[in-house]
């Protein structure tokens, strides 16, 4: 069954390939392929195990990012008016693995205008993964701002509208909605997102809210359902760029205790500072502090990261990243996103290298 699964995934890919090719051929056509591959190597101390002791792991780590690869196509319609489309597939490098999904990050179809903006139908990344990564130091690596936020501001979201609008003097605009199909039950799943930008010159400032909500239409989890605000600033100074923000995460009264929330805290405020320095043209250092608090007896978390960035190419490039973990209460922040905790109130550190090639 595995087997004739893989076929059909690898007949599906041919086929889009092909198509892309053919579409190539047409002149009002525009289709591109393109992606990254993350791969390397890490080691993580202190995870917790069953009866109280910790053990540490030495593993195939791809943590800078996710890998991925994607089409997208652009036709003109005339009258500056263009047809889009984007499809995008993530998955790991350890086994070529993609998930239950194949284009589980953007798979819309939609028009883009210069003077209108876009408007994208069908899945695509929230608006907390595409716009608060530009305010993180350490780029939304899995030691970074994330680690902290367990995973309430990274992936995609399903059934979506999304629009995006063109640059006003240095401002734009962003909205998603999220449509659940559900008949009578219109808050259920319901997914809201906006976002506003502000860049002239050195300066970027930005603004993200995003709500999702639960099956019953409410705020039960403080992780996958409910709001998010955000804002952040990025100024650069010559060879450094600073950074810095704030993250407030609320869910509802009727909050349930999960691993990562065990005392069933329903508020998580999160601050950061950071900068990027870039030392040669082709190396770059980057360093980052994170502190996360929650209420009803969660805890706190600080994150200290620092990594480099070495760019043998502008396609090639090798990186090397460490984090360290203190956690206070009964907070169990792990210092790489996932679900290697260490036990509660205890530090961890983590580090790990490899390269990632973008083509």
């Amino acid at each position: 069954m595995i087997a004739k699964r893989n076929n059909k995934v690898l007949s599906a890919v041919v086929t889009l390939i092909s198509l892309a090719a053919v579409g190539e051929a047409y002149a009002q056509n525009s289709v591109t392929l393109y992606g990254r591959l993350v791969g390397g190597v890490g080691y993580l101390n202190k995870i917790a195990q069953p009866g109280g002791d910790t053990a540490d792991t030495f593993r195939y780590a791809p943590n800078w990012g996710t890998s991925w690869w994607g089409l997208r196509a652009q036709e003109d319609l005339g009258g500056g008016l263009s047809a889009v489309m984007n499809l995008e597939s993530g998955f790991s490098t350890d086994a070529g693995s993609t998930g239950t999904s194949l284009f589980n990050r953007y798979a819309y179809v939609g028009v883009a205008s210069k003077t209108f903006g876009a408007l994208w139908l069908g899945r695509a990344m929230g608006l907390p993964d595409s716009e608060i990564s530009a305010l993180d130091p350490m780029g939304y690596q899995n030691t970074s701002l994330a680690t902290l936020a367990n995973g309430r501001i990274w992936g995609s979201r399903a059934n979506t509208v999304t629009y995006n609008s063109p640059s006003w003097g240095g401002f734009s605009f962003r909205g998603q909605f999220g449509l659940n199909g559900t008949a009578g039950q219109f808050n259920s799943g319901k997914q809201i997102g906006g976002s506003v930008s502000y860049q002239n010159g050195p300066l970027v400032v930005k603004g993200v809210y995003e709500e999702i909500r639960d099956a019953d239409g409410g705020f039960n989890s403080l992780y996958t359902a409910s709001r998010l605000y955000a804002t952040g600033v990025v100024y650069q100074v010559g060879d450094v760029k600073m950074y810095g923000g704030y993250a407030l995460t609320r869910s509802g009264g009727n909050t349930v205790a999960t691993a990562d929330n065990p005392t069933a805290a329903n508020k998580q405020e999160l601050y950061w500072l950071g900068a990027n320095y870039q030392a040669t043209p082709a190396l770059q250092l980057i360093g980052g502090v994170y502190r996360a608090n929650r209420n009803n007896s969660g805890g706190n978390g600080t994150l200290l990261a620092v990594g480099a960035n070495y760019y043998f190419s502008k396609r090639t490039m090798f990186y090397a990243t460490v984090g360290h973990v203190m956690n206070g209460g009964n907070a169990a922040f792990t210092s790489e996103a996932g679900d290697n905790r260490p036990l509660q109130g205890s530090a961890q550190q983590g580090v790990y290298t490899g390269m990632v090639h973008w083509f």
